[in-house]
């Protein structure tokens, strides 16, 4: 019996991963984020790519589900699901915490499937070994954590205007931020991959040079991309975005 837990339509709602599409980019959100961050995404086609949001337990379609709070057990259950769907060709996308989800996934992915990704796309994601702010903060009281969140200008103000859909929303949040503080690195082989990584360049959180730091995780090709904009410039450059990821995967078959 299939439960909403490992529905395939829960984890791609949007639509499966379509079997004639040459390269399947599967796209992990931000903290407190879901799939319907990259809901336009899904139509577009260009390098014959399917944009594939996935979406993460408590939340949207699966706001029923517990919400993880480790970031091991969040990824690895991540890749086990999706890795039936890759196909022959895929490639990753993350923003933020979803670039740090996107590459242990790829790890996760080469090791079950035994084909590495096409690409792997981090946008405003430092590298994996570079020291992080501290993200202990889904402890907080209810007020300072809801400053806290105001601070980092991420979460929508209608949120914060709506007492009731502030409350829906903090368990999944909060979640999200003991995942970022569960995070550990741990050394890897470099990943048999092109990585493309983006950076705003007026992003307090992730300066570029942190972005830059992934050239160090790929031994296949790297390239760096700066957009003139904060952390969150993936909602006001939204094609230009898409536009690196599909350049990168058309370089792949030039």
């Amino acid at each position: 019996m299939t439960t909403a837990a490992d529905d395939p339509a829960a984890l791609f709602p949007f639509g499966l991963p379509d079997t004639e599409a040459l390269v399947r980019v599967f796209c992990l959100p931000y903290a407190g984020g879901g799939a319907g961050l990259y809901r336009s995404w899904a139509g577009h086609t260009a390098a014959g790519a399917q944009f594939v949001p996935v979406q993460l337990p408590g939340r949207e379609n699966r706001m029923t589900e517990e919400p993880e709070t480790d970031f091991d057990a969040l990824a690895g259950g991540l890749a086990r699901r999706i890795a039936p769907w890759t196909g022959e060709r895929y490639a990753l996308f993350g923003h933020s915490m979803g670039g740090l989800l996107a590459y242990d996934i790829a790890h996760r992915l080469h090791e079950l499937t035994g084909t590495p990704a096409e690409l792997l796309t981090v946008s405003a994601c430092a590298a994996p070994d570079v020291e992080r702010p501290d993200w202990s903060i889904h402890g907080l009281p209810r007020d300072e954590f809801v400053e806290r969140l105001r601070n980092l200008n991420g979460t929508p103000q209608e949120v914060f205007e709506d007492e009731d859909l502030l409350d829906l929303c903090l368990p999944r949040i909060r979640a999200d931020f003991s995942v970022l503080a569960s995070y550990r690195y741990r050394p890897r082989p470099p990943l048999p991959m092109p990585v493309t990584a983006l950076a705003g360049t007026r992003d307090p959180q992730v300066p570029t040079w942190s972005v830059a730091d992934w050239r160090r995780h790929t031994d296949g090709p790297f390239t760096l991309h700066t957009v003139d904009d904060d952390h969150f410039f993936l909602h006001r450059h939204q094609q230009t975005v898409i536009g690196h990821v599909t350049d990168g995967l058309r370089s792949m078959t030039a």
